[in-house]
């Protein structure tokens, strides 16, 4: 064959194969049109078929705890703003106030909590706490700012503004046949966290719960459990 015929059949050839290329083309999900200058078309991804393992704890609740402090909503991971403390109502509201005379007149508690809490007030016991709730305080000797727990479940501190801030914990249980139990704290800043968590006594009735300050606290592989906390555990079961 003759070298220009040759040469015309390789055009042709090259021709056809660019329109073959740069044609139409359906994707997986339907759709059709150019795909760019690539000349092939890549292979699907194998669809795995073992679930991923979750070397991670049950964290608690994603989102912040939004609080209602003065008739208005705030976020307690990003600011207490002017409260001193907050209180987590039976019905999952959460409470925060300026003072400890507004958390114990808190319609909210229930009336034999609410009593106990006025005498304890009026007795001027340091704790400031209310009876069958967990108190946690950013401070030794139960001072600082407070949170008051009652609810079963973990509790991640950082959405309530108080992460690896927890310096005392109080615990005064009267209904012992509802809120019996007791509590664990975990510290995430390693994994795996099994070598840091603590179980915190309850006590019984008539002989509170105290942990005054958790620099008294033995951390495993040295220091103390002082602002290390990231999740607060009440445990009713």
């Amino acid at each position: 064959m003759p070298r220009s015929s040759v040469s015309l059949v390789v055009a042709a050839g090259a021709t056809a194969a660019l329109v073959l290329v740069t044609g139409p083309v359906v994707r997986a999900d339907g759709s059709d049109g150019p795909v760019g200058t690539s000349s092939a078309t890549a292979a699907p991804e194998p669809t795995s078929t073992v679930e991923p393992v979750d070397d991670q704890p049950d964290r608690g609740p994603a989102a912040p705890v939004i609080a209602d402090y003065n008739g208005r909503r705030i976020n307690l991971a990003e600011s207490w703003e002017g409260a001193t403390s907050c209180t987590e109502l039976p019905n999952g509201v959460v409470n925060c106030y300026d003072t400890d005379q507004a958390a114990m007149d808190d319609p909210g508690l229930p009336a034999a909590v609410r009593e106990e809490a006025l005498a304890g007030l009026r007795a001027r016991l340091p704790d400031r706490c209310l009876s069958d709730y967990w108190c946690l305080y950013r401070d030794a000797d139960y001072k600082g700012k407070i949170l008051r727990f009652s609810s079963d479940g973990q509790k991640n501190l950082k959405d309530w503004g108080m992460g690896n801030a927890l310096s005392s914990v109080y615990y005064r249980v009267v209904q012992w046949s509802l809120n019996y139990g007791d509590a664990k704290v975990t510290d995430w800043r390693s994994w795996p966290v099994e070598d840091r968590v603590r179980r915190l006594d309850a006590g019984y009735v008539g002989t509170p719960s105290r942990y005054p300050n958790f620099k008294a606290l033995d951390y495993p592989g040295g220091g103390t459990w002082n602002d290390k906390v990231d999740v607060f555990e009440v445990r009713r079961g």
